[in-house]
Order: structure tokens, then sequence, then C-alpha cells
């Protein structure tokens, strides 16, 4: 299905196979030079083996999930990091990580074209009045350590007081919400008709996360890449803490940096709007220090140079190799 998908979206040649004799074809051709993986899939490590590519590992976002410090890291030739945060976390809690095995590239993906969906214009149109809010919470987490998501605690309350307070709402649940646990996915639906039911409430059923950061004021996000990505729009950011004890969380990060949602608090999300709304001024050099340079098409050209800089060295390191 992934392979079919990749077809009708890329014009780049796109390789198959079920067979271990498929892989061992394609790493061992002699053109290979660098083959990049995204997220820390278990297959991973079966491609790992091979040692004439360098292996690049992506991850698919920019976050402070304990996740994103994982010591399989080790196990790739390079790691593209967002910039000098994930470097610190990195250097920090993994032992024997050296540096120049680190290349930070920003988040590429945030350069692309971005397309409103037309339902939005069509919402918009409809209703005008009041600032947007894009509430997008991540799902609950597969163990202890990384319960970051909260919709089931919080998520009505934050909704309806967004909404009685006048704003407009776009509301994006994290697609794997609910696969673990049933409450979580009773949250959405019980959130998505809350949206649903109020004109200034709007369902977001869209492929991505891009034109969000154009369209909302602010937002409303917990421990996910999404927050990181928000930072790029310069706009205030409203974090909400995780209501696991369990959930682990880095001593001043985002989760310290921005004003926040505790369920230890009896502030709620819209007593934390007006301090997002003064400190708002901070988030510009927070994207400097999670992503580096912003700028149209910055990020893109660092993934290019980094790429590059990879094939480059290890084109050299294969030719020294065989020379000898």
């Amino acid at each position: 299905m992934v392979a079919k998908h990749l077809k009708g979206v890329t014009d780049f040649p796109v390789r198959f196979s079920r067979l271990t004799k498929g892989l061992d074809k394609f790493m061992q051709s002699p053109s290979l030079r660098a083959v990049f993986y995204v997220n820390q899939g278990t297959s991973n490590f079966q491609a790992l083996r091979y040692p004439e590519p360098a292996h690049v590992h992506l991850s698919h976002g920019e976050s402070e999930k304990i996740s994103m410090i994982s010591n399989q890291l080790k196990g790739y030739d390079y790691v593209f990091t967002a910039g000098q945060a994930a470097r610190d976390r990195i250097e920090q809690t993994l032992y024997g990580m050296r540096n120049d095995r680190m290349l930070d590239v920003g988040r590429p993906q945030l350069d692309r074209p971005r397309s409103v969906p037309s339902e939005w214009q069509e919402f918009k149109t409809n209703n005008s009045d009041g600032k947007v809010v894009f509430y997008a919470p991540t799902w609950e987490g597969d163990s202890p350590a990384m319960a970051y998501g909260t919709i089931a605690y919080n998520g009505e309350e934050i909704v309806t007081s967004l909404l009685e307070a006048g704003y407009r709402v776009i509301f994006r649940p994290h697609p794997r919400t609910g696969v673990m646990r049933s409450e979580f996915e009773k949250a959405v639906e019980n959130v998505a008709e809350i949206v649903r039911s109020d004109p200034r409430g709007f369902l977001d059923e869209s492929p991505d996360v891009s034109w969000q950061l154009d369209e909302a004021d602010l937002a409303v996000v917990e421990m996910t890449s999404v927050a990181f990505d928000w930072l790029t729009s310069g706009k205030p950011l409203v974090m909400v803490k995780p209501h696991d004890p369990q959930a682990e969380v880095l001593d001043g990060g985002l989760l310290d940096r921005c004003p926040a949602v505790d369920p230890k608090s009896r502030e709620g999300v819209v007593d934390l709007i007006d301090e997002a709304v003064s400190r708002s001024g901070s988030v510009a050099e927070l994207a400097q220090f999670y992503l580096g340079d912003t700028a149209d098409g910055a990020q893109t050209a660092r993934f290019i140079e980094s790429s590059e800089r990879v094939i480059r060295d290890r084109s050299e390191e294969r030719r020294l190799k065989y020379a000898q």
C-alpha cells in the first residue's frame, strides 16, 4: 500500500520487495551512497547491516518526546537533527554520540508550498469573527513514559472554553489517537461532536499540518512535533502538560518555556492566552534554537547541503577503501 501511494505522489523510482533478496540487490548496488530512514521502525535495523551506503536517520519531526533521544541513533552513520536543541539533548543524554555525526537541517517539510483546503475557505466565509485557535492534541502514546496526550482528561474543557470565549477553533486530533486506549478514542468523538455543533468549530480532516500555521492566530498543543513546527509561525503558543506523572518530560524544555495548561493548576487555557500573546516575541528565538534559520527555502537548502556532504564523504571513503 505504501509503495502504491508513493508511486502516485512522486516521479522518482519506487522499489518494493517482499523478500530479502530484493533488499540485497538494492543495498548492494555499486552506485548507492546514502539511505535515509524515518522514525525508528524495527525493519530499519535489518537494513543497517549493509556496510557500503551511509545510513542516515531523519526522524519524523522535532520534539522533546523521550523517543527522540533513543540510543538507537548510534546505529546510523549520521543523524539529521533539526537544530541546536536536538544536538544538545542527544549529546547530554547518549554516551559517546559524536557531534560530527549530527547535521542540522531544520524542518525542510515546512518549506513546501501550502494549499488551504476549500472547506476551510468556505468556513471562513461563513464564520469570520473571532481569532482562530489551532488545537492539535497528540495521541496517548504506547507506554507510560510516552503518555503525552491529554484529550481524554481535558479535551472537552479546552475546546468548550475556547468556543465560549469567542474563538474559532480548528480541531485536528492525532490520527493514532485511541489505538491503545478506548477512552481516548471516545474523547476524540466527543470533542469532534462539540466542534461540529458550534458554528465557530472546524473539524480538520486535511492530509497534513501546514496551512494551519498560516491561518490560525495561536495554537494549543501538547508535546508533539506540531508544537515545534508552530514556532516557525512566530505566533503565540500555549502548551498542555501531560496528566500521567510517568510521562518523561525534559527539564527546561518547551513545556517550561511557554505558558502551559497544568493539571495541577486551576488556570484554564483561556486564562493563559494573554500570557502567550505577551510572550510571543520570544517565539522567534525559540524557533532559532530548535530549528535554526527558517526563512523561505533555508531548511531545504541545509537538507540538500547535508545530503550532498554525506554522499561526498561516503564516496571518498569508498574510494580510499578500494584503493588499498
